[in-house]
């Protein structure tokens, strides 16, 4: 069965290495599984696989492949842009996944409910490399005062999950350009890094902020990554060595 939270366990992997948003990007993808070693790595997407690009479809066909035939080496988040209703209408806007799927496969309902549903109900909402890193798609919230906060999210904290965003400063407030989530400050981050035993956070949900390399805010705490190109940035992977938390570093695909 699903877990929302996935643990990593840190001496199971040489690496780990994450991907960001992909948001219908092959090429992309197939960029990253030419960096990454399945039979030793921990390959970790954070969502948005789908959307702006062109080929979301097949981007989605092979996360769960890959899934599939490494099952014990490919985790895969949910981001923003896998949140839908049960009916297969967007909580965002714009989709271009649902004119992408007409056109591939005949039927946007159809495909929503025998392939596209069945991938978003098996997505996690976070995973966490203890003493390295939480990983999600949007962000953290003062939601989070323990591990078992993860394991089962309220609905706010989901929301938060998927749509929030860092702030410089302190504090926290409602994330209004989003219409979800909140934008949390240095000492929110802080203070979700402490509970949780780790020394970052590493989301994606803005690649538009990390065109060529990671974004660093809060004094290191806060990593955006990116691994897409529809926003004119070159894409690449985030790579972690959980047995040693301060050694991190980039590839580019």
């Amino acid at each position: 069965m699903k877990s929302e939270l996935v643990v990593v366990e840190p001496d199971a992997y040489g690496r780990v290495a994450v991907v960001g948003d992909l948001h219908g990007d092959y090429r992309a993808l197939q960029g990253i599984l030419q960096a990454v070693d399945l039979n030793s790595e921990l390959l970790v997407f954070l969502g948005d696989y789908a959307d702006r690009g062109e080929c979301g479809v097949q981007v989605i066909r092979t996360v769960k492949a890959l899934r599939q035939m490494h099952p014990k080496n490919v985790v895969a988040l949910m981001g923003n842009h896998e949140d839908y209703t049960a009916e297969g209408v967007p909580n965002f806007n714009p989709c271009t996944l649902i004119g992408e799927a007409e056109v591939k496969t005949g039927s946007w309902g159809l495909y929503y409910l025998n392939e596209l549903k069945p991938f978003i109900d098996s997505l996690s909402l976070s995973a966490l490399i203890p003493g390295n890193a939480l990983l999600v798609h949007g962000g953290v919230s003062s939601r989070i005062r323990s591990v078992e906060d993860l394991r089962e999210p309220s609905d706010e904290l989901r929301m938060d999950l998927l749509w929030s965003d860092p702030a410089e400063g302190d504090g926290e407030d409602p994330n209004w350009s989003r219409g979800a989530g909140v934008e949390f400050g240095v000492d929110v981050s802080a203070a979700v890094c402490g509970v949780l035993g780790v020394e970052r956070i590493i989301r994606s949900h803005q690649p538009q902020t990390a065109p060529q390399e990671p974004r660093i805010m809060h004094s290191g705490r806060v990593v955006t990554v990116n691994s897409t190109s529809v926003y004119g940035g070159s894409p690449f992977v985030y790579f972690l060595e959980p047995k040693t938390p301060k050694r991190n570093y980039i590839r580019t695909v």
